[in-house]
């Protein structure tokens, strides 16, 4: 549990630094070392100062493969490849925005995320086989949508994931 807590606090850190970027909402693709990740996690426990604490958190367990801004309105799919270092993979993020889909409380728009690893690049991650998709209410309250998957490189195990941070103008908060 708190690994998975650990691994939360620092992937927030950087999609904090993603969502600064940009006006819209804004998605990256990201790729964990789960290795490099648990030494970071125990290196950080270790840790007496805040110096030490900071540099275990920058170890390079954690990588942004890419950031997009995906075209939000009814009906829109945005879909983004990005080669999965490492292998002849690619994975493919696909974000799509609706208002038929999910009925909620407060409305029935609704953002899907998904993503996929592949011998090569896919029309919609949505839909392709042995995906992963997330489906969230999608109004002024959306704030952050996370979709992961796990796959072994060279015999080592990480984890891809795709998360967007929804955006809302001064005038909506």
């Amino acid at each position: 549990m708190r690994r998975l807590a650990f691994l939360t606090l620092m992937l927030l850190t950087f999609s904090q630094m993603v969502v600064a970027q940009s006006s819209a909402d804004a998605c990256h693709v990201y790729l964990i070392d789960n290795e490099l990740a648990q030494k970071a996690m125990e290196t950080y426990d270790k840790a007496t100062t805040e110096q030490e604490r900071e540099k275990a958190s920058a170890n390079g367990w954690v990588r942004i493969l890419g950031e997009f801004s995906p075209q939000v309105g009814e009906e829109e799919l945005t879909t983004r490849s990005f080669n999965l270092p490492g292998s002849k993979s690619v994975i493919t993020a696909s974000v799509f925005y609706t208002d038929e889909m999910m009925p909620s409380a407060t409305g029935a728009n609704s953002m899907l995320l998904g993503i996929v690893i592949a011998d090569k690049p896919q029309a919609n991650a949505l839909f392709a086989p042995h995906n992963a998709v997330a489906e969230v209410t999608y109004n002024q309250y959306t704030d952050t949508v996370r979709v992961k998957t796990t796959i072994k490189i060279g015999g080592r195990d990480f984890l891809v994931g795709l998360q967007c941070q929804h955006q809302t103008s001064p005038a909506k908060k």
